[in-house]
């Protein structure tokens, strides 16, 4: 058949010349035989004339692009295993292209290189990689020969060989270290071997095969048994997968299959386990670890440093677990935490019984642990009082106080304060009050230390002396405060030292405004003893606008049988004044007996000589018979009442 015909022209690839040997087969392998006449050879001279052409191929019936344009020509390392006609490089490969491209066979001449070409796969590195290394046709030698040849090759990275296998002609075995992963894939055919040839090194990711049975569990107890110490009920599973005794098993715990089997061995062993340690297992993803609290309810100590735990939201899997200590050294939570102080509160987020965490006793935790729902708060209360008895003179002192301080003339405080007393006034002027409400005649005294920040400052808007004192009260607008807003808090009372705070509200009174506004105050003070009564050695002031809820109470009136009397201890049933311009008169001599005599259940003679002999300081004189008493010192005469 001519290849000339027209209508025939590319029809019949399958047929050859003139004796009709076929050229392509229906194997779709090319035949490496042509006997076709050669059209570029010079019929006279038998010469190859070489022709170029730019031209696509337009043969046969698919015209518009070249015959070779969508070959893909692909070598993978593992095909050149199977392909090879043995483990080493040498003799020339026939038929080298296939896979995907069958039928086509180099010819002499074409522009694609003979040499092999290998495209090795990425390794893929990831927190729990394993590695598979493997030797083809490696049974021909020595284990040591084949690891010491590797080791030279790729120092200084090292490697440790695991779960060695000869499989067929092959050998194989695992690692973990990923740069050493990388370094034996780069050292593929370069090390020479006694007959001559080259090593093939084919690496992989790859985890090792592994089934969990009732086998895999017995070896994990066996390995258990000598990791375990009953004295403190602790199991040391650090590296398990490396233990000698399953060197021949996958036993890595970062395996949710295999960790969850380890658990079961525990709760059939060891169900009184108070410590586990798990370093250097490889544990990332922590979601299998709720089975814990099921399978291990004792536990009061974990270790986990220098696993990969990614983030510390991945300790929620702990919760139920009552931990008083762990260890999360060397895991990337800990270096995405900056902040020690963040990383403590993000722990105790999750744990709150930690006291001890990576090694490092923690602080007590601020905060409640109610161990029994029967447990009830105490009841709370309007006012502090550290000692009961002080109450009536805390009442009548703040009474008189507020009195003159109410009144148009404040000079009669004088008496009030100590000769060295010291005054110190803050304003916090919220930004949310109208222009009605802004604390302008208070601000010029502001003595707050977050903007008063040099010594010198401080210094000056520090009043110091009894009349500074009170000729700066006396410059403050003229007020009335609401006795019933005050909320007093007694923290000291003794017979050298009180201190109190009282809270409360009070209005600015003036003649050219209707609606007085409203003030927040808070002022606490340090009372000494003076001649008969008290003065104040130290104040603190502070005034801030009121709150809508302080506005809506503030100068109502409250009913009479409203007012609950608070549960205190015994006080005296006298008021006891306490006077501060001077001693006191007979009138209040008479009631500081009675009152000393239902105070002791002493005689009224008796009273009266203990208040004489303390100068009529009634405070002074119940700590004295509050001593004497106890050291059965007081006569019983003076309990003897006409």
């Amino acid at each position: 058949m001519s290849m000339r015909g027209g209508k025939n022209r590319g029809r019949n690839w399958n047929q050859g010349g003139s004796g009709g040997r076929k050229f392509y087969d229906a194997s779709s392998n090319y035949s490496e035989h042509d006997d076709r006449v050669d059209r570029n050879r010079d019929r006279n001279s038998g010469e190859i004339k070489r022709r170029v052409s730019f031209k696509p191929f337009n043969g046969g019936r698919h015209k518009g692009g070249p015959m070779i344009s969508n070959i893909k020509i692909r070598a993978h390392l593992e095909d050149d295993e199977a392909m090879a006609g043995d483990g080493f490089e040498g003799g020339e490969r026939k038929n080298f292209y296939k896979g995907n491209n069958k039928g086509f066979n180099q010819r002499r001449g074409s522009p694609i290189p003979r040499g092999r070409v290998i495209h090795k796969k990425r390794l893929i590195s990831g927190p729990t990689s394993w590695f598979e290394v493997k030797i083809p046709f490696g049974h021909k030698y020595e284990k040591d020969f084949i690891l010491r040849s590797l080791l030279n090759s790729i120092k200084p990275e090292i490697f440790i060989p695991h779960y060695w296998k000869v499989e067929d002609t092959a050998v194989s075995f695992f690692i973990e270290d990923f740069p050493a992963a990388e370094a034996l894939q780069n050292i593929d055919r370069t090390i020479d071997l006694p007959d001559g040839r080259k090593m093939i090194v084919i690496v992989r990711n790859s985890t090792p095969k592994f089934q969990v049975n009732e086998q895999l569990k017995e070896r994990m107890k066996l390995a258990m048994v000598k990791r375990y110490n009953p004295a403190t009920k602790a199991l040391n599973l650090e590296k398990f997968h490396a233990d000698p005794d399953l060197s021949d098993i996958f036993c890595a715990l970062f395996r949710p299959q295999i960790l969850l089997a380890a658990l079961d061995v525990i709760k059939e062993n060891i169900p009184d386990l108070e410590a586990l340690n798990l370093n250097n297992n490889k544990l990332n993803m922590l979601d299998h670890f709720k089975q814990m609290a099921v399978k291990v309810p004792t536990l009061k100590i974990l270790y986990m440093a220098h696993n990969k735990i990614p983030y510390v939201t991945s300790l929620d899997s702990l919760k139920a677990l009552n931990l008083v200590e762990i260890n999360l050294e060397g895991n990337p939570l800990k270096e995405r935490i900056k902040d020690q102080t963040v990383y403590v509160s993000e722990i105790r987020k999750r744990l709150p019984k930690i006291i001890k965490l990576d090694n490092i006793d923690l602080p007590p935790a601020i905060g409640f642990d109610v161990a029994d729902d029967d447990t009830k708060l105490p009841v709370a209360k309007a006012s502090f009082l550290c000692d009961a008895a002080g109450a009536d003179i805390v009442r009548q002192f703040l009474e008189q106080y507020f009195i003159i301080y109410d009144s148009d003339n404040r000079q009669q405080l004088l008496d009030a304060y100590h000769e060295h007393a010291m005054l110190s006034m803050t304003v916090f002027n919220s930004p949310s009050q109208g222009s009605q409400q802004r604390l302008q005649r208070y601000l010029t005294h502001n003595r707050n230390l977050t903007s008063k920040r040099d010594l010198e400052t401080r210094c000056r808007f520090l009043t110091m002396g009894r009349l500074p004192v009170v000729l700066f009260l006396s410059e403050l607008p003229l007020t009335k405060h609401d006795p019933q807003s005050f909320v007093v808090d007694l923290t000291l009372f003794t017979p050298q030292l009180i201190v109190l705070t009282v809270t409360g509200v009070f209005k600015e009174r003036r003649l050219a405004v209707m609606n007085e506004p409203y003030r927040s105050f808070q002022r606490t003070l340090v009372i000494v003893p003076s001649g008969g009564g008290f003065c104040i050695r130290n104040e603190m002031i502070h005034i801030n606008n009121t709150t809508r809820i302080q506005d809506e109470k503030a100068f109502k009136e409250i009913p009479q049988a409203a007012i609950a009397t608070p549960s205190v201890a015994p006080v005296p049933t006298a008021p006891v004044p306490v006077s501060v311009v001077g001693g006191p008169d007979d009138n209040t001599k008479l009631q500081m007996v009675q009152a000393m005599a239902v105070h002791s259940n002493m005689n009224l003679e008796w009273s009266r000589k203990c208040l004489e002999e303390t100068n009529w300081d009634f405070e002074r004189a119940g700590f004295a018979f509050s001593e004497l008493h106890k050291q059965n010192r007081i006569p019983p005469e003076a309990f003897i009442k006409p």
